[in-house]
């Protein structure tokens, strides 16, 4: 039997949501063909830049990444502002359309729920259908407090994608 493929596509500028990325992708690769695959932007910026650039909605930077190459698509990256640019430049540039997309962002501060509603508004905009949006506080992964993705990664394994 030929086993399913997931890319698994991460965003991490501290490390939390590529600590994240990683389980998800040691875990989900007994059952599934995976590839972890870093969206890296190609210029480095100051935490104070970032932080400016979250603020513009839908601005992107310019990054380095893999075509998506699978049906199911994970993407991963933390919660900002308004807008995480890398993220933004990825979405832009990827066909989704058909795909189906499973979110996980990693966030600390206040108003995710709406953050990641928007997110969602816009991967299905790109014809993907979104199956789930999981959100990981950092400071559960500090912690290393898991239990939310351990649930999550469970879900995952009983659909039939």
């Amino acid at each position: 039997m030929v086993k399913r493929k997931a890319d698994i596509f991460f965003f991490s500028r501290t490390g939390n949501t590529k600590k994240v990325a990683e389980i998800i992708f040691r875990e989900l690769s007994r059952e599934l063909e995976t590839n972890l695959i870093e969206i890296q932007p190609k210029r480095r910026y100051p935490y104070l830049i970032w932080l400016g650039l979250s603020f513009l909605p839908n601005f992107g930077v310019n990054v380095k990444c893999e075509d998506v190459n699978s049906d199911v698509v994970f993407i991963c990256f933390p919660k900002w502002t308004i807008n995480c640019p890398p993220i933004t430049t990825f979405l832009r540039r990827s066909n989704l359309k058909g795909k189906t997309v499973f979110v996980v962002i990693t966030c600390g501060g206040f108003d995710e729920k709406r953050y990641a509603a928007s997110y969602k508004k816009k991967i299905e905009k790109l014809g993907a259908r979104v199956r789930e949006v999981n959100l990981i506080k950092r400071s559960k992964i500090k912690k290393r407090d898991l239990s939310e993705l351990w649930k999550f990664i469970s879900r995952v394994r009983e659909l039939d994608m």
